[in-house]
């Protein structure tokens, strides 16, 4: 989420679908972040509160979407392999 301040601190009402009270409004949609950014308002980005970063997830934690999105980016060809055990059995395989 991104607050979006207008150069008119005092303006309330709707610009490009961003709903302004007394000069700020609120999107998460990038092209408008950019859109605003041109038009010489201020975009600021909010930070998450109360999400701390997980650790990565080892193998022997990954669903099987996770496992083959894994393979994917590992480029390890997977072959036939459906089930989870297959799955892990193929990607340590290739370490």
């Amino acid at each position: 989420m991104a607050k979006i301040y207008a150069p008119n601190k005092e303006y309330t009402g709707v610009i490009a679908g961003v709903v302004f009270n007394k000069g700020i409004g609120e999107t998460q949609d990038k092209r408008l972040k950019n859109w605003f950014e041109e038009k010489g308002y201020k975009v600021v980005e909010e930070e998450k509160k109360g999400k701390k970063e997980k650790p990565d997830k080892t193998v022997d934690e990954m669903t099987v979407e996770e496992l083959k999105a894994y393979a994917e980016s590992k480029e390890i060809d997977l072959g036939e392999s459906k089930l989870r055990e297959e799955i892990l059995e193929v990607i340590k395989g290739s370490k």
